[in-house]
């Protein structure tokens, strides 16, 4: 019993070492690279309407988007690290998702492309941190900056198409929390991961007469959540 105990014993201090070594050799920190691209699916919601109008959206899904950003990694132990990214994407979205032009306008057809920028924080676990091979789960929040949006119509009196960037977003809050979830492998300096991405809160709203009292008289508000695939290359290890 007791040198089963030994072993045992020695068997757990064996591998302690061998992590433990390995954890030396393992760069503190790593920039790297990232695009991503995926799918989101929206909730609009008309605050206090019974009825809707016609061409009011209510569920619907993106354009594929695609986003790129730069983020730095450090390592905290053999199994977890931490992670910071910074992260800008275009998305294309249906007809009037923002404008609702189709029922105040002489322009039934616009296409829509929002443009947003992120910070990311989070951990990530490293599953076997020895192999040559890495899988891992991640976890992380994000807060969603909405920059503008891009309106692109046909105006039928006139014939022709236009375009016009909205930086005012339509009068919409420009902040949204959110929170990503993924699982992926990573081999050298390249890793590859799949995941879902959705919002923490309705906090993109629209309150009445916050962008024109006329056309835009009610509440309005998003939610949206989606899934993604994504890859990283590191560019810079250091301790």
């Amino acid at each position: 019993m007791e040198m089963k105990a030994l072993i045992t014993i020695l068997f757990a201090c064996t591998m302690l070492v061998r992590q433990s070594g390995h954890a030396q050799n393992v760069e503190q920190w790593e920039l790297a690279i990232s695009a991503l691209t995926g799918r989101n699916y929206y909730n609009k919601k008309y605050f206090d309407q019974p009825r809707l109008a016609p061409g009011w959206e209510t569920n619907f899904k993106s354009d594929y988007l695609w986003s790129v950003g730069m983020r730095a990694e450090k390592h905290l132990s053999p199994h977890f690290a931490a992670l910071a990214e910074l992260r800008y994407t275009e998305e294309g979205v249906p007809d009037n998702m923002f404008c609702a032009c189709n029922s105040i306008s002489d322009s039934p057809d616009n296409d829509e492309k929002v443009y947003r920028g992120a910070v990311d924080a989070g951990i990530r676990y490293y599953v076997n941190p020895i192999s040559k091979v890495l899988f891992f789960f991640e976890g992380s929040v994000s807060l969603d900056w909405l920059i503008g949006v891009r309106q692109t119509g046909y105006i039928l009196s006139e014939s022709q198409v236009f375009h016009k960037m909205h930086w005012d977003s339509y009068g919409y809050k420009r902040f949204a929390p959110g929170g990503i979830f993924s699982l992926g492998m990573k081999w050298k300096r390249l890793s590859l991961d799949v995941g879902g991405m959705t919002n923490l809160s309705r906090t993109m709203v629209r309150n009445p007469g916050t962008y024109d009292s006329v056309f835009y008289p009610i509440k309005t508000g998003f939610f949206g959540r989606g899934l993604f695939v994504k890859t990283s290359f590191t560019l810079f290890k250091f301790k």
